[in-house]
Order: C-alpha cells, then sequence, then structure tokens
C-alpha cells in the first residue's frame, strides 16, 4: 500500500507535545504527501486546521513562536482552570476565520459527550466553536454543553482519532500520529474501573440532570474514564520519541518540532522497506 493516492491524517492530542505534528507536517512536505482528509483531536485538531487551511509547515512554526498560549489563556472558576474561547478566536482569525467545510482539505474534528460516552466528529459549522470542545480536557478548559450532551476532548478514549477518520472516509489508508501520553491501563482494568464507578456514583447521588454542577461534572468525568480505551491501528502509525516532556511544555516548540520530522521521515522510510500494513516508530 502506498499513501501517493491519498490518505487520511488523523492527529491524536498532547497539548504541547503535539508540537510534533508540525514536524509530521513538514516531513510529509518533504515526500510530497499530502493527505485527502484530516482528523484531528485536541492540540491535533488545532494543528490540522493549520493544514487543511493550507499553512505550510513553515508558517505554523511561525504562528506557534510568535503566540503565547498562556498568555491567551483566561483564567476562568467553574469547571476548569482556564478559558480557551479568546485565543482560539485569535487563532481562526488568522486562518482567515472560515467555516469548516469551506477549508481547502476536508477537516473533521472529534470531540466526546461525557453523557452517553460516544464520539463525534464535526465537519461542517463553526471552527471555533470545534477546536473548543475538541481541546476540552476535562478541568483544565471547560466542556460545553448543548442539548445533545456534555462535550470534551476524546483523546483519553482514542488516542488517535482512526475509527473517526476510517467511518467518515473507510476507502482511504489512515496515517496515524499518537503525541500524547496513553492513558495508564488501570484506570480500564477491572479493578481501576470499579473504582471509577464508584467514586460516579457516589459523586452524582442526588445530583439533578440539569443544571451541570460541578459535582455531576466530576461525576461524568469518573463513569467515562473507566469506559475501555479505543485502540484502532491505522495503517502507519507515527509515534513521535518525545520522551519526558509534558503536556505543559508549550515553549518547548522547536524540538518537538525537530523530533516529530525526524521520526516521520524513519516511519516512511521503514513503510516503504516493508511488506507489513503497519509500521510504527515507538517512543522510547
Amino acid at each position: 500500500m502506498t499513501f501517493d493516492r491519498g490518505f487520511t491524517l488523523a492527529l491524536g492530542g498532547g497539548g504541547a507535545r503535539g508540537w510534533a505534528h508540525i514536524g509530521v507536517a513538514r516531513a510529509l512536505e518533504a515526500h510530497n504527501l499530502r493527505p485527502r482528509r484530516i482528523v484531528g483531536t485536541s492540540m491535533g485538531a488545532v494543528i490540522g486546521a493549520g493544514m487543511a487551511a493550507g499553512h505550510s509547515s513553515e508558517q505554523m512554526e511561525v504562528a506557534a513562536r510568535r503566540a503565547s498560549v498562556y498568555r491567551g489563556l483566561k483564567r476562568r472558576g467553574r469547571m476548569a482552570l482556564f478559558d480557551s474561547r479568546a485565543m482560539l478566536e485569535r487563532m481562526v482569525r488568522d486562518l482567515g476565520d472560515p467555516r469548516i467545510e469551506d477549508l481547502p482539505t476536508p477537516l473533521g474534528v472529534t470531540t466526546y459527550d461525557l453523557v452517553e460516552g460516544r464520539p463525534r466528529l464535526i465537519t461542517s459549522g463553526s471552527l471555533v466553536d470545534a477546536l473548543e470542545v475538541s481541546i476540552a480536557v476535562p478541568f483544565f478548559l471547560p466542556p460545553r454543553r448543548d442539548a445533545d450532551g456534555v462535550w470534551c476532548d476524546s483523546g483519553p478514549w482514542e488516542g488517535v482519532p482512526v475509527t473517526l477518520s476510517r467511518a467518515w472516509d473507510p476507502n482511504l489508508p489512515v496515517i496515524g500520529v499518537l503525541a500524547d501520553i496513553p492513558k495508564p491501563s488501570f484506570l480500564s482494568s477491572r479493578w481501576g474501573a470499579a473504582v471509577l464507578r464508584a467514586a460516579s456514583a457516589r459523586l452524582g447521588v442526588g445530583m439533578p440532570a440539569d443544571p451541570l454542577s460541578a459535582r455531576r461534572f466530576m461525576a461524568l468525568v469518573a463513569a467515562r474514564w473507566a469506559d475501555p480505551v479505543v485502540d484502532e491501528p491505522p495503517d502507519l502509525l507515527i509515534v513521535p520519541r518525545l520522551g519526558r516532556m509534558n503536556a505543559l511544555q508549550f515553549g518547548r516548540i522547536g524540538p518537538a518540532i525537530v523530533i516529530g520530522e525526524r521520526d516521520t521521515r524513519a516511519a516512511l522510510a521503514s513503510y516503504g522497506q516493508s511488506d507489513r500494513r503497519e509500521v510504527s516508530v515507538h517512543a522510547a
């Protein structure tokens, strides 16, 4: 299988570790590989939006170095430490304030409903609204509630959005990028799940469905963290070796990009020399 006839690029989250996605984009540019569709989760959705808008890896790196993530976040007192709306609105203005369906490359933005435990792929509508729910890491950035559910970052339940990518277009192979640290397996083990569900039941006792209180939100998060992890392999998996870099080190743009480019080039080279469907560069 080759990717020169088109593929879906599935970018996972990871906070600051997601800067590596810019390096992935740079390596793909060097190999003249352009995705026909992009699906992004959390930070992968942010970088994916830049790619879908036609921005080069160099342009995205310049924008990343110019912006300050922490200065762009506003403090918020209810159910999250920060509010990302102002930062995202500025970013989207830099992209020309497009709607998702108007981007040059089709973009899908993932989010997850804490009430029903189901993912959603957003492929149309307001880009800033979609990014806001995709990066809504519980307790760090606020979820959004609507008539259909309570929406947040889908990364803890599928690190790389492969299932949604294949559901969107099953005819395209998928290149997946996992920059985030995987969810600890003990959280969805029998023992861990039992503890989380017990905590959820205790927190949720007597709490009305409306309005969404901080206590009920904690109960929903605890219940959903007990859900099994979705781990469907892509056709090519790239795992940049970011070592101990954590999700909050937003100043480490350059090293993350270098590692992302290096490991993507290595994965593409290994894939070209192998007859297997799945080749990956794994974290050390």
